[in-house]
C-alpha cells in the first residue's frame, strides 16, 4: 500500500471535478481508483462499486491504505485517524480527519 499512500499524498491539492480521474482533478471515486491503480487493484469508477469489492473492518483495526467508505463516498485511509478524499469542488483533494458516517473497507 506504500505506492497507494504515496500516490495520496502527492494529490492533495489538486481540484474535484465530477468523473475526474487526474491527473489534475478528481472525484471521490476517481481519486481512489487512481490510488488504487498504482497496487495493481483494478476499480470501477463507483464509490459503490468500490466498497463492493472490499470488506469492512473496525475503526481499531484500521490500517494505512484502507477504503473510508460513506454514503456515495470513499477515501484513502492515512492512519491516525486521517484521510486524504477528493470531498467536493469546495475543497478539492484534501487531508482530513475522519468523520461520523464513515467506515473502513480492506481490500
Amino acid at each position: 500500500m506504500g505506492a497507494v499512500l504515496a500516490f495520496a499524498r502527492a494529490q492533495v491539492g489538486k481540484r474535484y471535478a465530477s468523473g475526474g480521474e487526474g491527473p489534475n482533478s478528481y472525484d471521490c471515486s476517481g481519486f481512489t481508483k487512481s490510488a488504487y491503480a498504482r497496487a495493481g487493484l483494478r476499480l470501477p469508477h463507483s464509490s459503490g462499486g468500490q466498497a463492493a469489492r472490499a470488506h469492512t473492518v473496525s475503526r481499531a483495526a484500521a490500517r494505512p491504505g484502507d477504503l473510508v467508505v460513506g454514503s456515495g463516498h470513499v477515501g484513502v485511509y492515512m492512519g491516525g485517524g486521517m484521510m486524504i478524499d477528493a470531498g467536493n469542488s469546495r475543497t478539492g483533494v484534501v487531508y482530513r480527519r475522519l468523520y461520523n458516517g464513515l467506515h473502513i473497507e480492506r481490500f
